[in-house]
C-alpha cells in the first residue's frame, strides 16, 4: 500500500525466498570422473524493493537482497598428479548482499531517462565447484574449484526509453566492474573420457573453472519508426545494435559474442503482422590469448516473418482467448554461422541454415 511521506509518495514490497535443490552430472567412470556427484544446494534470501515518486516526473528507488547460500557436494582440490587427485568433499557457505539505488526522470515527448547503480554478488553454483568430467554437450571435460569465492559486480547504467507514439526506442549505456568474475578457462591440455586421459589423449579440450577480476561496457539500441498509413495498418522501419566489450587485466573475456546491427521493414495491424529484416554481425577478433581462444567470421541472417492474431470472445472458462498463428522464415540466405559463445569446435559446428518454422500460441485473458 502507498505511503504519503514529506517528499513524496513511497511505495514497495518485500519477501523471502527459498529453495533446495539436488544436482547430479552422470559421468563416464564413476566415482571420480563423474561430471558431478550428487551436490545439494540451499538458499533463503530476504528482499526488499521501494519507490518514492518524488514529483509527477521523478521516481527514485532502491532495491536490497541478502542470501545464505549452502553448496554440498564433491570435487577436486588439486588435480596436478591427475592418477592421484586430490578430492574434496564438503560444504562451502556463502552470504551475499546486493543492493542498487536508481532515478528516472519523465521528459517531454514520453521520454524517460534512468540511472542506475548497482552492487551485485552472486555464490558459485555447484558445476563450478565440483565438476570433475566429461561435458558431452560441449566436447569438454570440466574441472571445478572447490575454493571460488563469491562473485562480485559494481555497474552503472544509463538508459533512455520512449514507448509511445510514432517513434519508439529503449538503449541502454553500461558499466561493470567484477571482482572474481567466474569463468571457464580452456588450458590447452587435452583429456579422454577420464581425468587420467588427461595430457595423453586430445579428444576433449580440457576446462577449469576460474576467477578474475575483470571489466565489461557495452551498448544496447532498438529503435522503430512507423512511417505511414497503408491498407488497413501501417509500415514502418526498425533497428538494433548491440555491443559489449569484456577485458581482464591484460587480455580478453574468452566467448564474448561479437557486436551486431540490423534492421527491418515491417507492417502491422490490428491482426496481421509481417516483417523482414537483416542482422549483420561482425567479426570477433577480441580473443583470449591465454587460451588460444579462435577467431571468428562475421555473419548476416535474413529473416521473415507472418503471422495472425485475432480474439475468440466466451472462451472454454469464461474468458476471452486469444490466439496466434504464423509461419517463421531464418537464415533465409543460408549462411554460414559459428557461435563465438560456444565450446564447440568452431570449425566443426555451425548453428542452422535455411529453416521455415510454423507456429502458434494460444492465450487467456
Amino acid at each position: 500500500q502507498a505511503l504519503a511521506t514529506g517528499i513524496g509518495t513511497l511505495k514497495g514490497a518485500f519477501g523471502l525466498q527459498g529453495s533446495e535443490r539436488d544436482t547430479t552430472g552422470f559421468g563416464v567412470a564413476e566415482p571420480v570422473d563423474g561430471l558431478l556427484d550428487p551436490a545439494k544446494t540451499r538458499s533463503l534470501a530476504g528482499f526488499v524493493f521501494e519507490e518514492l515518486q518524488v514529483s509527477p516526473k521523478l521516481r527514485l528507488q532502491a532495491a536490497g537482497r541478502i542470501e545464505r547460500t549452502t553448496v554440498d557436494g564433491r570435487g577436486l582440490s588439486d588435480f596436478s598428479d591427475v592418477n592421484n587427485p586430490v578430492v574434496f568433499e564438503g560444504e562451502r557457505a556463502f552470504t551475499p548482499v546486493s543492493g542498487s539505488v536508481g532515478a528516472l526522470y519523465n521528459f517531454p515527448l514520453g521520454v524517460t531517462v534512468s540511472l542506475t547503480f548497482q552492487h551485485t554478488e552472486r555464490a558459485p553454483e555447484a558445476q563450478e565447484l565440483f565438476s570433475k568430467g566429461v561435458h558431452e554437450a560441449t566436447e569438454t571435460f570440466e574441472i571445478g574449484n572447490p575454493f571460488l569465492n563469491k562473485e562480485k559486480a559494481n555497474s552503472i547504467e544509463v538508459g533512455l526509453k520512449k514507448t509511445d507514439g510514432q517513434f519508439r526506442f529503449d538503449s541502454a549505456l553500461f558499466y561493470t566492474r567484477f571482482d572474481g568474475f567466474i569463468f571457464k578457462q580452456l588450458t590447452g591440455v587435452g583429456c579422454g573420457e577420464t581425468l587420467a586421459d588427461c595430457g595423453v589423449e586430445d579428444e576433449l579440450d580440457q576446462v577449469v573453472f576460474q576467477q578474475r577480476k575483470a571489466t565489461f561496457h557495452g551498448l544496447e539500441l532498438a529503435a522503430e519508426l512507423d512511417v505511414a498509413p497503408v491498407w488497413n495498418g501501417l509500415w514502418g522501419i526498425d533497428g538494433q545494435y548491440d555491443y559489449v566489450r569484456a577485458r581482464f587485466e591484460g587480455d580478453n573475456v574468452p566467448r564474448i559474442p561479437p557486436h551486431r546491427l540490423g534492421g527491418g521493414i515491417y507492417y502491422r495491424d490490428a491482426n496481421v503482422f509481417a516483417r523482414v529484416g537483416v542482422l549483420h554481425a561482425f567479426d570477433q577478433d577480441d580473443v583470449n590469448a591465454a587460451s588460444d581462444e579462435a577467431e571468428t567470421p562475421g555473419y548476416t541472417l535474413i529473416n521473415a516473418e507472418l503471422s495472425y492474431t485475432d480474439t475468440i470472445s466466451g472462451g472454454p472458462l469464461g474468458s476471452d482467448t486469444q490466439f496466434t498463428f504464423g509461419v517463421r522464415g531464418e537464415n533465409l540466405g543460408n549462411d554460414e554461422v559459428l557461435n563465438h559463445a560456444s565450446f564447440k569446435r568452431r570449425d566443426e559446428v555451425l548453428l542452422p541454415g535455411a529453416s521455415v518454422k510454423v507456429f502458434g500460441k494460444i492465450k487467456l485473458n
